[in-house]
């Protein structure tokens, strides 16, 4: 004999589905919002000095990041382009554009695994250094190659600020000069520089 689902049951399911999309429309906000660059913390123009304090974690806990950086501008084009494991000739209409940044931080700041974009007018977005970009630099594009300066404690074994035996420390004022593919003939109006998603540094360049 077919027997009837109760009232209460047929009553509670869409209590439950939307239970179950609130839950999923909480998770899906969360990840996007920690996927992607949102979050300016700060801004300035080209030339200019620009102070960050970006608020982070590691193995010990939170810590704040502190550094200035300072866009000088863009440099030369090459064809010529150096991924992470070769370097090869980029596509026709396609360069190699240098981007020249100073820096100062104190030596025992953090600074390696340094993501830039350059935005042109159009609003496209051309990158190096992110982590699934699997192109360009991916540690050194924002400290001197020789003397990076320490990494970030993943265990609460290792010390913060502490360097790889018989390392010199990075000076506390040097500068960079990271190379970026893009369309010869692209327009750029601004740079962004993050060290963790979502948040980023905005220098714009004169139009």
């Amino acid at each position: 004999m077919r027997t009837r689902p109760s009232r209460w049951w047929i009553a509670g399911v869409p209590f439950a589905v939307a239970a179950m999309l609130a839950a999923s429309g909480y998770r899906v906000p969360v990840f996007w919002y920690q996927s992607g660059q949102h979050h300016e913390i700060a801004d300035g123009d080209a030339q200019e000095w620009v102070d960050v304090a970006e608020q982070t974690s590691d193995a010990h806990g939170d810590f704040t990041r502190r550094y200035s950086v300072r866009l000088a501008g863009l440099g030369g084009e090459s064809t010529a382009y150096e991924a992470r494991s070769d370097e090869f000739t980029l596509a026709d209409g396609m360069v190699a554009r240098q981007v020249r940044l100073d820096f100062r931080a104190d030596p025992s700041q953090p600074l390696m695994h340094c993501a830039l974009t350059l935005v042109d007018d159009e609003g496209r977005e051309y990158r190096v250094g992110h982590p699934f970009d699997e192109i360009g630099e991916s540690i050194a594009n924002c400290v001197p190659e020789e003397t990076p300066g320490p990494s970030m404690p993943v265990l609460t074994a290792q010390k913060r600020g502490v360097l790889p035996e018989k390392e010199l420390p990075r000076p506390s004022e040097w500068s960079v000069t990271p190379a970026i593919a893009v369309p010869k003939n692209a327009t750029f109006v601004a740079l962004r520089i993050s060290f963790e998603n979502p948040d980023y540094v905005t220098l714009r360049l004169p139009r």
